[in-house]
């Protein structure tokens, strides 16, 4: 199986914004998307006294990453992986290491490459494969097979339209529904076809396939991606520790909208400071050297001293 080099999304700018912490020796990092270590390597090479808090959702996703770390780095002395949902950071996870709070942290929404190119669930368009786009297949929920087999017109037009943006959700969720009564979708290459089928060629995009919007609304659902991305940013937030900085990688509307309106929710009520008045962008060079950070856009959050109201006395 030939492989891509991994690339971090934004490399630079990750650092350049954990560097903010104000803490003067950073101990404790938190990287919710292990990913394939990219930006973990990058932290522990910066923060060379701190541990880190190494976390995917993926099993196959957080072997990789504890991999690339030890190929790179020599040993995994200072990490401390686990398979969870970054969603399900709290204080009892940091308890048990004896961590006070973390300096800084790290997610990064986007799904891996290797979800797309090797990973056999149904992520591409390229190769036939099963369609369930779960990024924990040993947990027994539902596939985007089962979605599509079994969902409802109105519920698949809600979520081709909601989590794709899709302009063809109703037409594609009512031949989905036509299409399964006399045979039930299995492969992604099913869905792909009933897709291109839907779409008048005269309104495919340019630069993605038209099946693109139906395959991320998909991967949204099965995954409840949103869901989690409003609950794990606020947890994780809750763990910083004062002067601490939290940086957030989104990839499509949908998940930057989530970060930014959480962050001004936490500024509004809790004391925390936006680093990042507009989205940090990738550079014009960056895009070129690595297409997938084209959509990726980085905000970033500080804990901050809470301000304290005073009473004027007469």
């Amino acid at each position: 199986m030939s492989e891509l080099p991994h690339i971090p999304v934004l490399p630079g700018e990750v650092i350049d914004l954990l560097k903010k912490t104000e803490s003067s020796e950073p101990q404790w990092f938190l990287d919710g998307t292990a990913g394939e270590g990219g930006h973990s390597k990058l932290i522990l090479k910066t923060f060379p006294n701190a541990r880190l808090i190494l976390i995917d959702r993926d099993a196959v996703m957080l072997e990789r990453a504890k991999k690339e770390i030890h190929s790179s780095l020599g040993s995994l002395d200072r990490v401390h992986p686990f398979q969870m949902n970054f969603s399900e950071v709290d204080q009892d996870l940091l308890d048990s290491l004896e961590c006070p709070g973390l300096d800084g942290a790290l997610v990064d929404l986007g799904v891996s490459l290797f979800h797309f190119l090797h990973s056999g669930r149904g992520f591409t368009f390229k190769n036939e494969e099963p369609l369930d786009m779960r990024l924990e297949p040993q947990v027994g929920r539902k596939t985007a097979a089962d979605v599509v087999n079994y969902s409802t017109v109105l519920h698949l037009k809600k979520v081709f339209w909601e989590y794709g943006e899709e302009r063809w959700a109703l037409k594609v969720a009512n031949n989905i529904v036509q299409s399964r009564q006399k045979k039930k979708f299995e492969t992604n290459t099913d869905l792909v076809k009933l897709v291109e089928a839907s779409i008048p060629r005269k309104f495919w995009p340019k630069e993605t396939h038209p099946a693109t919007r139906i395959f991320q609304a998909l991967r949204i659902e099965v995954n409840e991606e949103l869901l989690h991305a409003e609950k794990g940013i606020r947890n994780i937030a809750s763990c910083l520790r004062l002067g601490g900085v939290f940086a957030c990688i989104s990839f499509h509307s949908l998940e930057d909208r989530i970060v930014k309106w959480t962050f001004r929710d936490l500024k509004a009520n809790e004391p925390f400071e936006i680093l990042t008045k507009k989205p940090i962008l990738p550079t014009d060079l960056e895009i070129k050297e690595n297409r997938a950070s084209r959509s990726a856009k980085l905000r970033g959050i500080q804990k901050i001293e809470p301000i304290v109201n005073k009473r004027w006395e007469k």
